[in-house]
C-alpha cells in the first residue's frame, strides 16, 4: 500500500458524503443516489433515506450516520454508473478524479477493496480481504454474529481516513488499528443486542477523541517505520 492509496480511501468517503449532502437540493443527483444504495440496503431503509433527502437538515442527521462503508460505495459506485459527474458535487470529487488520473491503480476500488477490506468465508466463501455489497447483520448470537462480524468494513476505512487526515504514512495503520479498535471497544455503549449503530457511534467518538489528542499512540522502536513517520507528508483532508 502506498501513500495514494491511504488518501484515495479517504477521498471515497468524503465523496460519498458530497454527493449525499448536495443531492437534498438537487432533484437529478437524488434520483441517481438513490438508485445507487437501491442495490445495497432494504426497502424500509430506502424509505427512510427518501423522506431524509428532502430537506437539508435531515440529510446532515443521515449524513452524520452514514457508515464509511456506505460512503465509499456510494462514491465508488456512482463514478463507475455516472462517469465525470461526481466532481461537480465537491472538492473531494474533484481530487479523486485528479488522483485517479495520475494513478489509477490507487484509485480503483478494487485495489483499495484489498487493502481495507475483510475476509468473508461465509457470505464470500473466501478468506480474501474483499469489501462486500451488505449491510451489518443482526447480532443476537450465533450464526447471525457471524455474518454480522464479516459485513462489518468501515472501521478499516475509517482509520485509514484518520492516518489520511494526520498525514501519516501507511506503515503507521500496523500500530494505529489495534490502538483505535481497543479504544473503540471501549467506547461502545449498546442500548440492545441488536444496537449495531453502537459501532458505529463508538467508532465516531474515537475519531473525534483521536483527533483531539485524547488518544496517545505509542510509536514503533522500528528505525524504518518511525522514519517513513517523520517523513510521511502533510496533506490531509481538511
Amino acid at each position: 500500500m502506498n501513500q495514494d492509496e491511504l488518501h484515495a480511501a479517504a477521498l471515497y468517503q468524503r465523496s460519498g458524503e458530497e454527493l449525499l449532502t448536495a443531492s437534498a437540493s438537487h432533484a437529478d443527483l437524488r434520483e441517481k443516489v438513490l438508485a445507487v444504495f437501491s442495490g445495497r440496503v432494504g426497502s424500509g431503509r430506502m424509505e427512510e433515506m427518501e423522506q431524509a433527502l428532502q430537506n437539508s437538515d435531515s440529510t446532515a442527521t443521515l449524513t452524520a450516520h452514514l457508515l464509511p462503508s456506505d460512503a465509499f460505495y456510494l462514491a465508488a459506485e456512482f463514478r463507475k454508473r455516472f462517469p465525470g459527474e461526481a466532481a461537480q458535487w465537491g472538492s473531494a470529487s474533484r481530487e479523486l478524479d485528479e488522483l485517479a488520473q495520475r494513478d489509477p491503480e490507487a484509485a480503483s476500488p478494487q485495489r483499495l477493496a484489498t487493502d481495507f477490506g475483510v475476509p468473508h468465508p461465509i457470505l464470500a466463501d473466501s478468506y480474501s480481504c474483499a469489501l462486500i455489497t451488505s449491510e451489518p447483520f443482526p447480532v443476537a448470537g450465533g450464526y447471525g454474529s457471524r455474518l454480522f462480524g464479516e459485513s462489518w468494513e468501515s472501521s478499516n476505512l475509517y482509520w485509514a481516513r484518520l492516518a489520511d487526515e494526520k498525514g501519516y504514512p501507511p506503515a503507521m495503520l500496523n500500530i494505529l488499528v489495534p490502538e483505535l479498535t481497543r479504544q473503540m471497544v471501549a467506547n461502545i455503549s449498546a442500548t440492545s443486542i441488536d444496537d449495531w449503530p453502537a459501532l458505529l457511534r463508538a467508532m465516531q467518538q474515537t475519531g473525534e477523541e483521536f483527533r483531539e489528542g485524547k488518544i496517545s499512540i505509542r510509536t514503533t522502536n522500528s528505525p524504518a517505520i518511525n522514519q517513513n513517520i517523520v517523513n510521511g507528508g502533510t496533506h490531509g483532508d481538511e
